[in-house]
């Protein structure tokens, strides 16, 4: 009997020994698992980082063609036709019409061109900083769209990295491009708030209210393009829409990332 019952605890004893071996041995496993996918994690973030990166210096450099090389041939062309309207005798007067009208076209190329190169090197930046610099994107969309669009921000005079600021920047403008082709909306909100360590950024209108079916979209580039540079700064990206309420976008950055 005694032989049996000490049979008995060896058996329980062993299988708890393996049982707690088998589990161990997951744990493990599951530690490097998460060991793994958070290098991954940090492998993307560093793509998307690099890639964002690359994008800016294509940005700038076409800019700067565009300022450099074609804005100065439309000033080169507007004097031209400057000179021909002061050779042109009165009594030439459709040649004088002509000359008038090419050169209202040509101030409105130019004009169009210093928007195209701050559009894609917001060198605004540098000189007001973030804050200012959204203040102006704000109004400069009511004006081009009509759609009132308003500020708020409890953020003072903070200033920021070059990177965070301009990726900051993008969201907004892509965002606010959204609201102008998609939302059907009549007014817009943009919010730049400091909470605990956080950068919160929101975008939000009045309008028909995105699905949620397009917010987790994989073949929105302009969604796809705002989530990797909020990836780029460790941080989050959220798209939320209520039909006929509107569309709100939530950005999370940590302000660590902004310095």
């Amino acid at each position: 009997m005694k032989e049996t019952e000490a049979l008995v605890r060896a058996l329980k004893t062993h299988q708890v020994d393996g049982i707690v071996g088998e589990r161990h041995i997951m744990i493990c496993r599951m530690k490097k698992v998460e060991e793994k996918l958070e290098n991954s994690r940090d492998q993307v973030r560093a793509l998307a980082a690099r890639l964002q990166f690359l994008r800016e210096s294509e940005r700038t450099a076409v800019a700067r063609e565009l300022h450099d090389e074609f804005g100065q041939a439309l000033t080169s062309l507007q004097l031209g036709l400057s000179w021909i309207a002061c050779k042109v005798t009165p009594q030439q007067q459709p040649v004088q019409a002509k000359t008038r009208s090419l050169s209202a076209l040509v101030t409105t190329m130019i004009q169009s061109v210093k928007r195209i190169a701050v559009e894609l090197r917001p060198g605004v930046l540098d000189e007001l900083g973030l804050v200012k610099t959204l203040q102006s994107e704000a109004r400069a969309f009511e004006g081009h769209t009509g759609i009132r669009c308003r500020f708020q921000t409890n953020l003072g005079k903070a200033t920021f990295d070059r990177a965070g600021s301009v990726s900051i920047f993008r969201i907004v403008q892509a965002a606010l491009t959204n609201v102008s082709r998609h939302a059907q909306a009549s007014r817009a909100a943009i919010a730049l708030m400091k909470r605990n360590n956080d950068l919160m950024l929101t975008v939000n209108d009045n309008g028909k209210g995105i699905t949620k079916k397009l917010a987790q979209s994989h073949n929105s580039l302009g969604i796809i393009g705002m989530r990797e540079r909020a990836l780029a700064l460790d941080g989050t990206l959220t798209l939320r829409g209520s039909t006929g309420k509107g569309t709100t976008l939530a950005v999370r950055i940590p302000l660590s990332r902004m310095r």
